[in-house]
């Protein structure tokens, strides 16, 4: 039985998929029960006609009777039999009526019990009806549901908007207090080092763009110009084609950036690089997997592209990897390393890039032994190469050499105070009288007995397992101090910085690259916990000769002035000028930059700086050169000013 109106709250309940299936189900039996009706009373009409043609055949038989009766009553006598034939013909005819009229009672029964079904289907069609009632109802409250719910979901569409602008927010406001967090971290303080005080600034920032991995066996160099790092090569565990990638990091931005263009087809490990040129880095030997390479590469820090260099030398150094190399100005020096089957090198070669062709140094005096990962640095004269460190295939050592570059003749110095614990894979660079050591992989704190360079090899394995020989067998440990050597006083170490701030970073590679020094400034990538470079350490140094110019250009900014000069304490090396100028005193806040001209003696003028500093370094030079420098000031109205011409050499 379908359900009655007092169950329309059960039904408006229930949900509207079952509605709908119910509603159709009873239209169904609705049909069912009209087709049943409309066949019942046809065949009542049918019955009823068949009544009224027996009744009306009855009623001519009567009248036949009557007219047989009459006939008989003349021909009674003539026609006994006939009648008594009649009368068994009219005896089954009265037979047939009455069965005739029983039918009729029966059609008549059947015609109660249809009209009583018809009644029940009436009650039913109003039940129907009255679903139908509900059905539009349902349905309207359904619309009403489903405009709601659009309301809703517009108002949850919303709500996720602002979530997720809330959330890009609070990763916005979360990077920011990182970078005030590290920039909290960052001190100055003053430190003496060789008897003599130094300023010592430290600061973190937080790096930006597509973040490299940390890799082992990589580059990092710094550009000519000190504006960019170029991280390049390597290998990784955990991530496939670093040693294909070159990364290069925008100082001024702090953002990483990935150049398709800089991608090469074959990846390196154990190679060196130096920075030549004005633009150009040259990247030397090396791991090709299965062979050591000795090709030289450049890469051009403008365009972003890689190139070949075509020498034109007979002889050239073998393939090798993990040696030390250092540009000179037009000159760049390879030291040792060793071949891909392990074999150390303690040989040097120099590469004249004027007429690309390679000379082999025939060297005298105290040659270091053989080693790989050693550190080749020039002083800014350039008449010495100082080698420092490396692994001699038994030890990890910290000695120290230089070479005499005109003599070639080598000697081995052995410095008063605490010396930088042996190392592999580190960094090192000159300041001024001063070297600075940084980085490297040291011997782990309890290293096997026994262990060395060949068990190193057999620990890795193959061709990359010669790359990373020594004690990078898994047995190394990173280090992240830097100490200072006075070249000429003495000469004597001092430690610049323990390294401590990195002693629970536990994720940190053993044989990773991740310092250069470019000018007076050490820069360290640091990897995050997962491996990715995100953050940058920066420690820049005033030696004490820079803090007596701080103090003279101090007093010097007090002056008042009425023009545009060029200062007279040019710092000069042999190969760079350090230009200072001091602007005018009046509407000296309205300045919006200056331009740095510089011309040699032939004529040939370039600009080689634009900002707001007040002072720029300018690398590359040749020594005993004379240099001529203007600068120009520029104002917020358009309206500019210039310096009087003045001329600074370079020293022999």
């Amino acid at each position: 039985m379908p359900p009655k109106k007092d169950d329309k709250k059960e039904a408006q309940a229930e949900p509207a998929d079952k509605l709908q299936a119910e509603l159709a189900a009873l239209q169904g039996v609705k049909q069912d029960l009209e087709l049943g009706h409309a066949i019942l009373v046809d065949k009542l009409k049918q019955s009823k006609a068949e009544n009224d043609r027996l009744l009306q055949e009855v009623d001519n038989l009567k009248a036949r009777i009557g007219n047989a009766t009459q006939d008989y009553v003349d021909i009674l006598q003539h026609r006994e039999e006939q009648i008594k034939l009649a009368e068994v013909r009219n005896n089954a005819l009265q037979q047939q009526v009455e069965r005739l009229q029983a039918e009729i009672g029966q059609c008549n029964e059947e015609f109660a019990r249809l009209k009583e079904d018809n009644n029940k289907q009436a009650e039913k069609l109003d039940t129907a009806s009255s679903l139908l009632s509900d059905k539009e109802r349902l349905e309207e409250t359904v619309r009403k549901q489903h405009d709601l719910i659009d309301q809703r979901g517009a108002e949850i569409k919303a709500a996720r908007a602002q979530i997720e602008a809330k959330e890009q927010a609070l990763d916005k406001a979360r990077s920011h207090i990182e970078e005030l967090s590290l920039k909290c971290q960052a001190a100055t303080k003053l430190q003496v080092l060789f008897g003599e005080p130094w300023l010592v600034q430290t600061s973190r920032m937080k790096l930006k763009g597509t973040f490299p991995w940390d890799r082992e066996y990589n580059i990092l160099a710094c550009s000519a110009g000190g504006k960019q790092l170029v991280l390049h090569g390597g290998q990784s565990r955990s991530h496939d084609n670093v040693s294909k990638e070159t990364a290069i990091l925008t100082l001024d931005s702090l953002s990483w950036e990935q150049p398709d263009s800089a991608v090469q087809a074959i990846g390196l490990l154990g190679h060196t690089a130096t920075a030549v040129g004005r633009n150009k880095l040259m990247v030397f030997g090396g791991s090709l997997g299965e062979e050591a390479s000795a090709g030289a590469l450049v890469l051009s820090t403008d365009t972003m592209r890689w190139s070949s260099i075509a020498t034109n030398s007979v002889h050239q150094p073998p393939p090798r990897l993990s040696h030390a190399a250092v540009a000179v100005r037009e000159k760049v020096y390879i030291f040792g390393g060793m071949t891909i089957d392990g074999h150390l090198l303690n040989d040097l070669w120099c590469l004249d890039l004027d007429n690309m062709q390679w000379t082999h140094c025939t060297c005298y005096g105290y040659t270091p032994t053989p080693r790989k990962g050693a550190s080749l640095c020039a002083t800014e004269d350039g008449r010495r190469l100082y080698l420092f460190g490396g692994h001699t295939g038994q030890r990890l050592v910290n000695d120290c050499y230089y070479l005499e570059v005109e003599r070639l003749m080598w000697s081995q110095i052995h410095p008063t105070g605490t010396a930088p614990e042996p190392r592999e894979n580190h960094v090192a660079a000159t300041l001024g009288k001063h070297m600075f050591v940084a980085g490297g992989c040291g011997e782990a704190a309890a290293a096997p007995a026994g262990s060395n360079l060949t068990a190193g090899l057999a620990a890795l394995g193959g061709a990359a397992a010669t790359a990373t020989g020594g004690a990078a067998g898994g047995a190394g440990r990173r280090l992240n101090d830097t100490h200072v050597l006075g070249m000429f006083t003495g000469p004597a170490w001092e430690q610049l910085d323990d390294g401590s701030w990195c002693n629970n970073l536990m994720w940190l590679k053993q044989m990773s690259v991740g310092s250069v020094m470019h000018g007076n400034r050490l820069y360290t990538l640091q990897p995050n916990l997962h491996e990715q470079l995100t953050e940058l350490q920066v420690i820049e140094l005033t030696l004490p000769e820079d803090i007596e110019r701080m103090k003279t250009a101090k007093r010097r900014d007090q002056e008042q002035v009425d023009r545009l000069e060029l200062l007279e304490d040019a710092a000069a090396t042999s190969n760079s000028i350090q230009v200072n100028w001091r602007p005018p005193s009046k509407n000296k806040e309205r300045i919006t930059g200056f331009k740095l001209m510089v011309a040699t003696i032939t004529g040939v003028a370039r600009e080689v700086y634009q900002g707001k500093a007040l002072s720029y370094t300018l690398n590359n030079l040749k020594p005993a050169g004379e240099y001529v420098f203007c600068v120009k000031a520029t104002y917020d109205d358009g309206s500019h000013v210039w310096s009087e011409s003045k001329a600074f050499n370079t020293k022999t």
